[in-house]
């Protein structure tokens, strides 16, 4: 197997991996690793924008107090203060970097928007693609810098420790297996939401990078806290079409089928309480209903200014005879980010040395148990900053032959297929908004017997999809194992049978 030896090695190209790559350069060459094409990952789809105290009448202290807020009690208190102070700054480098936010007469010249569990305009954004803005420009920095080399389409099969370097063995589409040779992986490999049905993420969003971390023995964490974005397009050509909180934070509202504002029963935040109330809201009205969506209802605000602000939506949804200005969308949630990931400190850190973990695939402890809007970026650029920070500090070993590991066993794809539906469905029946003891239970069985079958079948030439399949499987055992030691609801891990018990424990005493 060929190799290749580079200061610094990123395995993934989202915001948070591309910031790592972009800052360690300043101090060695950089390998970015990426699966599909460069620009594929979950930072293009984001929609609403970077959360940043920015504004005049906002400051790092109510940043802050909204996060932890949204965080259930569970959030880092340490890494919040940092995230939210750092990030005037992630906006400026943003913009040094060319991306083009949009502007208004304010203290800084930028439009801020408003969104859920924020108690103050401090959504900076590009209309509604906010995310596909910053990655352009962070993608085109990456490409102009002569000390980083881009590898795409190259699946990442294992992490190999030497004693003072490491080894990334990738398969490369058209080149074949090589390992990458260098003194820091950072793994930014972002989410995990095709363990589910319907999601917002990627094809790509498959844990690998969770996977690469727990075969060697980093720790990972509070897998249970799975977000689910209230409002995704119900329609059978864009399944999972995402509706920006920030259209509900323009005032768009959310119905059920007979009409009614049902928000009202559920948060006095209404339709810009935190996510997980929001969907489980939804989810609620949905069952009691016996329907199969609830609607959101931006009829009574402007054309102009819908079309304007959300230009992409506005589109998209006329595409398939939809008006936004006049019509009810059908909405549902979807699975949307993982608080949860690989245990990290505030430089990025994993608990093994020389392993570095940024943006959705780590836990930082920022979002605790449930993430408040548009921190993810933030989060990827500030958390990025600092593991590449440290990284460049790490000494550089001698010269050594790191050992060649084999590839993974696959199976035939339409194996993979089968299994991986499998998965997807039991996952979303029993370990999505709304869980129970019996219902975790039986996934943990089905889980264990679609590995067991995945580990039983012939063994088949290599295939991403297969290995994709073989990682949904180990990240679903990790959510499922998370869920069922979770005493108590908080954040975005909701048992009803936690409910069902604290009421009759109360009645008892009456």
């Amino acid at each position: 197997m060929n190799s290749a030896r580079f200061d610094f090695v990123v395995v993934g190209s989202g915001l948070a991996g591309l910031t790592f790559a972009l800052r360690a350069a300043e101090h060695g060459t950089v390998a970015v690793i990426t699966k599909a094409d460069v620009s594929e990952s979950n930072t293009n789809y984001a929609q609403g924008g970077i959360a940043a105290a920015v504004g005049e009448a906002d400051s790092w202290q109510l940043h802050e107090a909204d996060t932890l807020a949204a965080g259930a009690g569970l959030s880092d208190p340490a890494a919040v203060r940092f995230l939210v102070q750092q990030a005037p700054d992630a906006i400026a480098w943003l913009e040094s970097l060319g991306a083009r936010f949009d502007r208004s007469p304010d203290v800084r010249g930028l439009a801020l928007g408003r969104e859920g569990g924020h108690s103050r305009n401090r959504i900076v954004h590009a209309s509604d693609r906010t995310g596909a803005e910053i990655e352009r420009a962070v993608v085109k920095a990456v490409k102009a810098n002569p000390a980083i080399t881009i590898h795409d389409h190259a699946f990442v099969y294992r992490l190999v420790r030497g004693s003072r370097y490491w080894g990334t063995a990738a398969m490369i589409e058209g080149v074949g297996g090589r390992i990458f040779e260098s003194r820091a992986i950072a793994i930014a490999t972002g989410g995990c939401g095709k363990v589910y049905q319907h999601t917002t993420n990627p094809s790509v969003a498959t844990g690998d990078g969770l996977c690469l971390a727990s075969d060697i023995g980093a720790e990972i964490r509070d897998m249970e806290f799975m977000q689910f974005h209230p409002t995704t397009l119900y329609h059978p050509q864009f399944r999972s079409f995402l509706i920006s909180e920030a259209v509900r934070g323009a005032g768009a509202t959310l119905r059920n089928h007979l009409g009614e504002r049902f928000m009202y029963g559920y948060n006095s935040a209404l339709e810009l309480a935190p996510r997980d109330i929001v969907a489980r809201a939804i989810d609620t009205e949905i069952k009691r209903l016996g329907t199969w969506c609830v609607y959101l209802d931006a009829a009574h605000l402007p054309r102009a200014q819908l079309q304007e602000e959300f230009p992409t939506i506005y589109d998209t949804l006329a595409s398939i005879g939809v008006e936004l200005h006049k019509q009810w969308i059908p909405v549902v949630p979807a699975q949307h980010y993982s608080c949860g990931g690989i245990a990290t400190d505030l430089a990025g850190k994993t608990s093994i040395s020389g392993l570095y973990a940024v943006g959705e695939v780590a836990s930082s402890g920022v979002h605790g148990a449930n993430r408040l809007a548009s921190n993810s970026l933030l989060e990827a650029v500030v958390f990025g900053t600092a593991a590449a920070k440290h990284a460049a500090n790490s000494p550089s070993g001698p010269q050594e032959k790191l050992l060649q590991p084999e590839l993974p066993a696959s199976i035939a794809e339409n194996s993979a297929i089968r299994i991986r539906r499998a998965l997807q469905k039991t996952m979303t029946d029993h370990a999505g908004i709304v869980r129970t003891f019996d219902g975790l239970a039986y996934a943990r069985e089905q889980i264990a017997e679609l590995r067991a079958e995945f580990n039983s079948l012939p063994a088949a030439p290599f295939s991403a999809y297969s290995l994709e399949t073989r990682n949904l499987l180990t990240v679903a055992a990790l959510i499922v194992e998370g869920a069922q030691e979770r005493k108590a609801n908080v954040g975005l891990h909701y048992n009803s049978d936690l409910v069902t018990s604290r009421s009759r424990n109360s009645a008892a005493k009456h």
